[in-house]
């Protein structure tokens, strides 16, 4: 397989799993966003919580380029 496939495959399915970690109840929505034309790829969150705080935020956003996925932020840690 090409590396490229490779790692695009990989990279959506550790999206996808990402954003299936929310509660079913939770308000807030996991979203994933694949530019396969460009090699970008994000998981963002969205929503509203208790009805008067807008939620919007990237959690991760990797890129493909040059051959190697780069790591462009990682939200899933705390500082």
């Amino acid at each position: 397989m090409d590396k490229l496939i490779l790692y695009r495959e990989l990279i959506q399915r550790l999206l996808t799993a990402r954003a299936k970690l929310r509660y079913g109840s939770d308000p807030i929505e996991s979203q994933t966003i694949f530019d396969t034309t460009k090699d970008h790829y994000q998981l963002v969150h969205v929503g509203w919580k208790d009805s008067s705080t807008r939620i919007y935020g990237c959690v991760l956003h990797l890129d493909i380029k040059d051959g190697k996925i780069w790591v462009q932020h990682d939200g899933t840690e705390d500082a």
